[in-house]
């Protein structure tokens, strides 16, 4: 089975003497080892052997347009006519994907964990099978469609699974090599509290050495942040002042952890979920979920009193988060192997779920989740997290994909008059026609014919071609993304003779963009902006008017 982080509860079966290792581990006492702040072999780059890589025309490598553009959502349910005239209104825009980084010894890492903190996303990274090896990436994420690998740090010897913040701190659960660590005792597992510097890595950190083979999963609050830890493993709460234990509670094969207001919720493999008082650990409550596989990661989200769970080859589990209730089951769609719900995530209103190689699908949250799709991106899902307008999508050594929800900006309340578009995948207006939508819209192409007239307001995607046919008009209030970038044979957007593009807001062709002859743009306003990846062909008595940023500098 291809699961992210397949090891995390039984990982590197062999560390260096595999069978003294295991005999060793039986046999000893547990105990929590903590190093000091200020011990020096934690402070410093030469002490800690983390190698952090700042420098923009390094980091930029790694970023990788091929697959980016617009996106679609494809309902494997619906058939016949209902296919034909099937749309959405959650359009979505691959941004980038970030490629994984090679270690020191060549080694390529799998993404494990991303946590956002503001504009930056920071993710972590492992290493498959015997050897252990880390990193973490910053992400910025402030421009919405040019993301930026600003840091990243190798964190060698050491799987680094999961990651949050607890003030202004990155909290890191990971895993060990026992053999370059005296102190571990052959426990691999340990949390790290790391001082940011203005967001960026450092090398200061405070570690706790934890009873156990790995950390599954971290998670925090204001004052306090826990760490679960695999196998025989346990929940553990450390201070966030002090950076120690102040509690701890063992229960099996822990996965993940999640907080409300006053709870912590654990899931555990053979166990399913405990509640816990957040402030003394002491049990209020469990029920059992569907028994999992042995070594395998999942994750849960929670919303209101909805508990999400992810439950690999059972789906997704949805409970009441008070009564351990179970409100809802999602089964996979297509039993496999490798199709296993790996992980949830949940984000004004919605559920994303990575099914391994069945992808990535989306729900609407109501009583019920309600299928919107499979979203259309290449290689597996290993894990998901969704925040503000983003969803990260971990692909194993693919990397990660950076994917952009298209939400219209409600500062534009002139449109609310208009309809919201319900016209199917392909929108065609025909000669004359005047038709003006509101809202988010999601399209295969559009042809707006001569002297037609079309207004959206809001955001608008077109995964493939934008027609404005002679005479023809398109009044763009908000955003509109087209197309994809780089493709064989390249997307388009197309103005003929005296058709006209009238922009109010920003517009991103991830193709190209042919004006003919006669063929006409205004920008409205102060705040306009066009982005174009693709060429520009300009024919004779092209107009293009108003004040814009050309953010690629292609209409020059």
């Amino acid at each position: 089975m291809i699961y992210l982080c397949a090891e995390f509860l039984n990982p590197k079966k062999k560390f260096m003497k595999k069978n003294v290792y295991l005999l060793s581990f039986l046999a000893m006492s547990l105990l929590i080892g903590c190093d000091d702040n200020n011990d020096n072999k934690n402070d410093g780059q030469s002490s800690n052997n983390i190698t952090i890589t700042s420098d923009q025309s390094t980091l930029n490598q790694r970023l990788d347009l091929t697959n980016s553009g617009v996106i679609s959502i494809e309902n494997g349910s619906l058939t016949g006519k209902a296919t034909e005239n099937s749309n959405t209104s959650f359009p979505l825009v691959q941004i980038a994907e970030v490629k994984p980084p090679v270690d020191a010894n060549g080694r390529t890492l799998q993404a494990s964990h991303v946590t956002v903190n503001g504009n930056y996303a920071y993710v972590s990274y492992i290493m498959r099978g015997d050897a252990y090896s880390g990193a973490i990436d910053v992400i910025d994420v402030s421009d919405p469609y040019k993301p930026k690998l600003v840091a990243s740090a190798l964190i060698p010897n050491t799987d680094i699974t999961s990651l949050t913040f607890s003030g202004s701190n990155l909290i890191i659960g990971a895993a060990k090599d026992v053999d370059k660590d005296p102190l571990l005792t052959n426990n691999p597992a340990i949390v790290l509290n790391m001082e940011l510097s203005s967001g960026m890595l450092t090398d200061k950190f405070k570690a706790n050495y934890l009873e156990s083979r790995v950390t599954t999963d971290v998670a925090a609050n204001v004052s306090n942040y826990f760490a679960v830890t695999g196998d025989n493993g346990s929940l553990f709460k450390l201070s966030s002042s002090t950076k120690e234990i102040t509690g701890k509670v063992a229960v099996a094969d822990l996965r993940s952890i999640a907080l409300t207001s006053d709870k912590v919720v654990t899931l555990s493999g053979t166990k399913g979920v405990n509640i816990y008082n957040q402030s003394t650990l002491a049990l209020q409550k469990s029920f059992t979920t569907s028994t999992d596989v042995s070594g395998a990661k999942r994750t849960m989200d929670i919303d209101g009193t909805k508990l999400f769970v992810s439950e690999g080859p059972n789906g997704l589990g949805v409970y009441d988060i008070n009564s351990g209730s179970k409100l809802q089951s999602i089964a996979i769609a297509t039993a496999g192997e490798d199709n296993v719900t790996n992980a949830v995530s949940f984000n004004d209103g919605y559920a994303f779920v990575a099914n391994g190689a069945l992808g990535l699908n989306v729900y609407q949250s109501a009583t019920q989740l309600n299928l919107l799709g499979s979203v259309g991106i290449a290689g597996s899902s290993n894990y998901v997290k969704s925040s503000g307008n983003y969803i990260y999508v971990a692909s194993g050594t693919g990397g990660l994909k950076i994917i952009k929800m298209e939400k219209p900006n409600t500062t534009f309340a002139n449109c609310t008059s208009y309809s919201i578009y319900n016209q199917g995948k392909d929108l065609i207006l025909n000669s004359n026609d005047i038709k003006s939508y509101q809202g988010a819209t999601a399209i295969n192409s559009a042809i707006i014919n001569s002297n037609a007239v079309l207004t959206h307001c809001g955001s608008i995607t077109v995964q493939n071609s934008l027609i404005l046919n002679s005479g023809g008009t398109f009044n763009m209030t908000g955003s509109l993304s087209q197309g994809k970038y780089q493709q064989s044979n390249p997307t388009e957007l197309i103005i003929n003779n005296n058709a006209h593009l009238q922009v109010e807001g920003s517009v991103v062709i991830w193709g190209d963009l042919r004006l003919n002859s006669g063929a006409k743009i205004n920008f409205i306003g102060n705040n306009s902006s066009i982005t174009i990846y693709g060429k520009v062909t300009k024919g004779s008595n092209v107009t293009i008017t108003g004040t814009y940023k050309d953010t690629e500098n292609k209409l020059k």
